[in-house]
């Protein structure tokens, strides 16, 4: 089974795509779903050496490559269409630059698995708390979203305390997850529950701990 037709029937259809492909809004900041065009403005950010330091992935290799990363995740799906790979840029809507990425894979079963990334240069100015909160939201409201998951490197305390200040509870430690970049790799993995996600934000996003991922 492949493509469209092993999506749920619920994630077809003209409507559906308008809400997979629309521009979320939040007090500072707007997501965008990732296209192509986006790889030339995001290749010198995503090069920095410090977004990588928990992750076992490494800066793009190149324009082009990026180019053709961007052109597959700006399908919204899977190649089997069983899996929604949602991306979006976050663009500072007044200085109207790019301050990172958030990444949801949603299956048909409607649990996500979110990741994201904040460039460097704008860590500790809460975006990924302001993008990530967004984000959440929408995809219980539009897509049904019961669960949610994320993993994180042990080390990575930034990250740990943006996901629990979203209301994640750790619920699995794994150690020796991975090994990359001359180290072995600790991983928690974290849940939330839809019924268990908190709507209300603060009056100001400005100090949210942010991180690579």
């Amino acid at each position: 089974m492949t493509g469209l037709s092993a999506a749920p029937a619920a994630w077809q259809g003209d409507a559906f795509e308008r809400a997979l492909r629309a521009v979320l809004h939040t007090p500072r900041l707007d997501l965008e779903p990732l296209v192509e065009a986006h790889a030339r403005e995001l290749f010198e950010p995503l090069a920095d050496p410090r977004l990588y330091a928990f992750v076992p992935q490494d800066p793009p290799g190149s324009l082009e490559a990026l180019r053709e990363r961007c052109a597959l995740l700006a399908t919204r799906r899977s190649p089997q269409g069983d899996e929604l790979w949602l991306n979006w840029v976050m663009r500072e809507r007044a200085q109207g630059q790019c301050r990172g990425r958030l990444q949801a894979t949603v299956t048909r079963e409607g649990s996500a698995f979110i990741a994201y990334e904040v460039f460097a240069s704008h860590w500790h100015r809460g975006y990924a708390f302001e993008g990530c909160h967004r984000m959440i939201e929408w995809l219980i409201d539009e897509l049904g979203v019961q669960r949610l998951a994320a993993e994180v490197d042990a080390l990575n305390a930034a990250s740990l305390r943006l996901l629990e200040r979203l209301n994640f509870q750790r619920t699995a430690w794994r150690a020796a997850a991975d090994e990359f970049k001359g180290r072995v790799s600790d991983e928690w993995t974290l849940h939330l529950q839809a019924a268990e996600f908190d709507r209300n934000v603060p009056q100001a996003w400005h100090g949210a701990a942010d991180g690579a991922r």
